[in-house]
């Protein structure tokens, strides 16, 4: 095996195999930022594994090279509350806030005349549905998108259908937010990234066409997810490797599969 690395999820090189409708329409959501327009807000829901993140990350790498427009990304898994995500937020614009300490009005005010002096901000909250402030931050960052000279735009990342985590109606109508669904991946999409992963972290020949089949076919019926195959794939080569074989055949499989 080449490199381990390239057959882990969280560090591999975007996949955005069949995702090409999502891609366009998250950038045509915040595109406007990069002449001072404002934005889509954007929801981006899908099960865990459908490329949500790294296709809003594709978009992201795009407009964090272009003029005028700062790149925000959070993961509300580690950042749940208001004060953790706002603090964390002005740490990434360059500003040095501490980790604890300020009140939240403090954090919006700074944040506030960061907009007003400097230039148009992209932020995107993964995992959203498990933040736990979520009504307060959506007015939060509302408000300073309404006041500052320069705009915010929202991309927000979930497991979850918005109609599953709760936002009262004024924030719902705030946020005044689009939708783009993830659906699982099908099993020739699946097919066409394992092949792709393949080439690029094996030597010619080694893993048999049979073992990306397989892997496909069977995460495409029990979840669609692209990790799930992707550590199938891993653990065969692991596999083959402690018993010194050269080849990656579906027997490989057995003890890595569901």
């Amino acid at each position: 095996m080449r490199s381990e690395q390239l057959l882990k999820a969280e560090s591999s090189p975007p996949d955005v195999v069949g995702r090409e409708a999502e891609i366009h329409a998250i950038r045509d959501a915040v595109d406007p930022l990069t002449e001072r327009k404002s934005p889509e807000n954007l929801l981006v829901y899908g099960p865990p594994g459908s490329g949500k993140t790294v296709c809003v990350g594709h978009v992201f790498d795009t407009l964090g090279n272009k003029n005028g427009v700062k790149t925000v990304r959070i993961n509300c898994w580690q950042y749940r509350t208001r004060s953790s995500l706002l603090t964390e937020m002005l740490i990434q614009l360059g500003y040095p806030a501490p980790r604890k300490g300020k009140p939240v009005d403090e954090l919006l005010q700074i944040i506030g005349n960061w907009l007003d002096k400097n230039r148009c901000v992209a932020v995107f909250l993964d995992e959203f549905d498990r933040f736990e402030d979520k009504d307060e931050i959506i007015y939060d960052l509302h408000m300073l998108n309404q006041q500052s000279e320069n705009k915010l735009g929202l991309v927000l990342v979930s497991n979850l259908p918005p109609g599953e985590f709760f936002l009262d109606s004024r924030s719902t109508s705030r946020f005044n937010c689009r939708t783009v669904e993830f659906k699982p991946y099908t099993a020739e999409e699946l097919k066409q990234i394992l092949e792709d992963r393949v080439e690029k972290a094996f030597q010619p020949g080694v893993v048999q066409p049979e073992v990306v089949e397989r892997i496909a076919e069977g995460v495409a019926q029990s979840s669609g997810d692209c990790r799930d195959a992707l550590e199938q794939l891993l653990q065969a080569g692991r596999q083959a490797s402690k018993q010194g074989v050269d080849k990656i055949t579906p027997q490989f499989l057995e003890k890595v599969e569901g």
